[in-house]
């Protein structure tokens, strides 16, 4: 087998009934010069028998015992032969043409160290998610997106980014050390090696397999598991240097700001209100942004009706009975 452009790293734990669609979206490419590493991080269902069943000698299977995604994908990261890498989680989809067009902003900017689109949600049963806004609507960053990263993750996860392999591995791949956001840890580490250029808004990269019972949102719902990210990210040299003090004080600032926030919003979504207020109220105080002030708002008033009024607030049981009906 020639040797691949890209590599599509596969991370997946449990995903039984999703793994063959994610890989079947893996073929589906319109760009066919990929392989993909499957790393089954210590599966107890039949992800690896569904993994295997896919007799394409362009899919590699790993199972190892279970040691968390970031062991996963730096051990996919360690093994891949492609100039490029993606990580795609093994309940996510790739739109046809996702590899293809990422590849050409790539190629478009020499300079930069990663490319990326945008993406849609999904509910488990792979249906619309409910009450997004048009991919037309969203705005992104391009260029050196270092401060912007820094003031909150604008990425769903690797599914839409592809990167240049020889930077991720130079910067070290995945701090396993953190449980909570360590894909944030890992983007602004990449940011801060160079420009990402992004594609455009419409067609989606992938689409994003939102599951109620996953187990970032069951981390994110206590604080302390989103400080160590804080903790790595603001003690990284490399980073804090591209700064001047004053500027680098009010960076700080915001990531607080934003990790707060999203820890209260998990909350909300969980029904957990008393720490989703506080939580959303100590991040307006740090950064009283109008999106949070707007968004703070309709969250008290989701709350007395009970009636989403923004996706990102939508209780996570609505998602369930969503699906159900879907």
């Amino acid at each position: 087998m020639p040797k691949p452009e890209i590599t599509v790293i596969v991370p997946a734990y449990n995903a039984a009934g999703l793994i063959l669609p994610c890989l079947q979206s893996i073929v589906a490419q319109t760009r066919k010069d990929w392989q993909a590493i499957v790393i089954d991080d210590g599966s107890t269902d039949g992800t690896a028998a569904e993994a295997a069943s896919l007799c394409d000698p362009r899919i590699t299977l790993v199972q190892q015992a279970n040691a968390g995604v970031s062991s996963a994908r730096n051990k996919g990261l360690e093994m891949a032969a492609g100039e490029h890498v993606m990580f795609l989680d093994g309940d996510d989809l790739l739109h046809p043409a996702a590899l293809e067009r990422l590849l050409a902003g790539l190629e478009k900017r020499p300079q930069a160290v990663a490319a990326f689109g945008t993406f849609r949600k999904i509910l488990p049963s792979g249906a619309p998610y409910p009450g997004e806004k048009p991919l037309a609507r969203h705005s992104y960053p391009d260029g050196d997106v270092l401060e912007p990263m820094l003031r909150g993750n604008f990425l769903a996860n690797g599914g839409h980014v592809l990167i240049r392999t020889d930077v991720a591995r130079r910067i070290g791949g995945f701090d396993g050390s953190i449980r909570l956001s360590e894909d944030w840890e890992f983007w602004c580490r990449l940011a801060a090696e160079g420009a990402f250029t992004f594609i455009g808004r419409e067609p989606e990269v992938f689409s994003l397999r939102v599951r109620p019972g996953s187990s970032s949102g069951g981390l994110s719902v206590d604080w302390a598991n989103h400080e160590p990210c804080l903790a790595a990210i603001t003690g990284n040299d490399t980073i804090r240097a591209r700064f001047d003090p004053a500027t680098w004080q009010r960076i700080t600032r915001a990531m607080r700001a934003a990790s707060l926030w999203e820890c209260g919003r998990v909350n909300f979504t969980m029904r957990r209100f008393a720490p989703a207020n506080r939580m959303m109220l100590a991040a307006l105080r740090l950064e009283p942004t109008p999106k949070r002030l707007v968004m703070f708002a309709a969250a008290m008033v989701q709350r007395s009706t009970g009636r989403a009024l923004l996706s990102r607030l939508r209780f996570r049981d609505s998602d369930l009975v969503a699906d159900a009906v879907a």
